[in-house]
């Protein structure tokens, strides 16, 4: 199982808030700080500290594998910009199965959470900027508070509505219908990242999707 799209809805409007603070303050504070003040979360002063510590900004090169095939996903990771995927391989070719970009968090949900072999790989699409946490810290967050056991929970509830979601638009969408969906939908990285990412993850091909766009016609693109 694995993250879909915009998840952790409690951080992800932190970037939307942020635009009503002022620039003064923006700029005085580090962009995790930015991203706990603006969010819902009832967090103590203590907890916010150590949020802060043990999330690690990284700046990742695109291309970069940070989970490969057999691997155990050792990190959740908040990205500020840039893009990942994840991606399995049926036969030689690999399937798109995750795209994510800024303000979501993104991991092997499998294999962070039990700690298990991973069966995808995860890797950047962009340069990239993340702050990162590790499995140990994160484990160790969330049984000393209690918002940070609801954090993970919330994390949950929503990977579980975005799944839901995602089945939903496979199975009453066409392609032409599913592809129109995604290049106007919010999350979409149309346009940053090659055709044949985006085709994949959407169940098509490269050339259905490029015959599919411009059927569509840019006039309804909003990209």
């Amino acid at each position: 199982m694995l993250f879909s799209d915009k998840i952790l809805t409690c951080l992800k409007t932190t970037f939307e808030k942020l635009t009503s603070q002022s620039v003064e303050k923006m700029e005085s504070m580090k962009p995790l700080q930015r991203m706990l003040e603006a969010s819902k979360l009832v967090v103590t002063p203590a907890v916010k500290q150590r949020i802060q510590e043990h999330f690690k900004p990284f700046k990742i090169p695109k291309g970069r594998v940070l989970v490969d095939l057999g691997q155990i996903s050792p990190s959740l990771y908040f990205i500020e910009k840039g893009v990942m995927r994840t991606y399995y391989l049926r036969g030689s070719e690999d399937i798109t199965s995750l795209l994510v970009s800024d303000g979501d968090i993104v991991c092997i949900a499998e294999s962070f959470f039990l700690q298990k072999l991973s069966n995808e790989v995860l890797e950047t699409l962009e340069d990239t900027t993340v702050y990162s946490i590790s499995y140990e810290a994160y484990r160790k967050l969330i049984e000393e508070d209690a918002s940070m056991a609801g954090l993970a929970v919330k994390l949950l509830e929503q990977h579980l509505i975005n799944f839901t979601d995602k089945v939903k638009v496979f199975k009453y969408l066409s392609v032409e219908q599913r592809i129109e969906y995604y290049i106007n939908h919010p999350s979409s990285v149309f346009r940053r990242i090659p055709d044949h990412y985006i085709a994949t993850y959407l169940g098509t091909t490269g050339a259905t999707f490029s015959r599919c766009l411009k059927a569509i016609g840019p006039e309804k693109f909003r990209h």
